[in-house]
């Protein structure tokens, strides 16, 4: 670990990016808020603060982990304590969560529900239709986790295809490696990003890379290829404070030259900006 918290720094980005640029994932974990499971030590909103500045980032997303569940004090002090004005939550809920709950979440800064397809309480198809008509009443997107060993994706797409509300497709589907965009999970990806109402979240290169560190080669691949094909259904994230590499014991991501990849997948500024900017306030500015 370096002097800036939980990534392996060797320089700041050389990328600069615009005054709206947002980190659309990451996560906060505060011994304020102990939650359950295997988790990293202490990663505070103070600590992200100082990590989003050295990025050069202006905004970000905290995404609840699957440790804290549906408690959403973690998500809300984040939110409180980094700026409501350029922080946004997205939480944990039981599919009948009442629509009362949803409107005080979305006042404190909440704009989205996360759904795990593999792990915790895995929803069935009707229960994930049911909560999806009421993320659309609010305007929210849902963020689906697909998670490892199997390609889970392709089983959900039709699914996913007919869902009333906008989708973002957390950590590039955990597209397997090294069959990258060869495979089922990558062709599902893109049908589904094609129909309009599905995003891409560009993030989390270590959950499925073979190649590994420092370059993650094999998804640096695959994330080039998406954002060549659907540029306009991408969002970028770091994971922070990349809690799945920190309890592998593995290195963890050099972030900032993570973010610099951008400049090589997206030449032109305009693009970039899209992914960094535009497209992330249509998903969590909206309002």
């Amino acid at each position: 670990m370096t002097g800036v918290p939980y990534t392996t720094q060797t320089a700041p980005p050389a990328l600069r990016a615009g005054p709206l640029a947002t980190d659309t994932h990451h996560h906060i974990f505060d011994d304020r808020f102990p939650g359950s499971g295997p988790k990293p030590p202490q990663a505070t909103a103070e600590d992200y603060r100082s990590f989003r500045t050295w990025l050069g980032l202006s905004r970000s997303v905290v995404v609840a982990p699957s440790n804290y569940g549906t408690d959403h004090l973690n998500v809300l002090e984040s939110i409180a304590e980094l700026g409501p004005d350029v922080t946004r939550g997205v939480v944990i809920v039981d599919p009948d969560v009442d629509l009362a709950e949803l409107w005080d979440l979305h006042a404190a800064g909440v704009r989205g529900v996360r759904v795990y397809l593999t792990k915790n309480r895995v929803p069935t198809a009707d229960e994930l239709r049911v909560l999806a008509r009421k993320v659309a009443d609010r305007g929210w997107v849902m963020q689906l986790v697909a998670g490892s060993g199997e390609e889970v994706l392709p089983r959900w797409e039709d699914v996913v295809a007919a869902l009333p509300c906008r989708v973002v497709i957390d950590h590039l589907g955990w597209t397997p490696q090294p069959a990258g965009a060869d495979s089922a999970t990558a062709h599902t990806l893109f049908r589904l990003a094609e129909r309009g109402h599905v995003y891409v979240k560009i993030s989390g290169f270590y959950l499925s890379s073979v190649t590994g560190p420092p370059t993650y080669s094999d998804v640096d691949t695959f994330a080039a290829t998406v954002c060549r094909r659907v540029p306009e259904r991408v969002v970028w994230g770091t994971d922070w404070p990349h809690p799945v590499a920190f309890l592998r014991g593995e290195t963890l991501p050099d972030d900032a030259a993570l973010l610099d990849r951008l400049a090589v997948w997206l030449p032109d500024e305009a693009d970039r900006e899209r992914v960094l900017a535009d497209t992330p306030t249509s998903l969590y500015w909206c309002d």
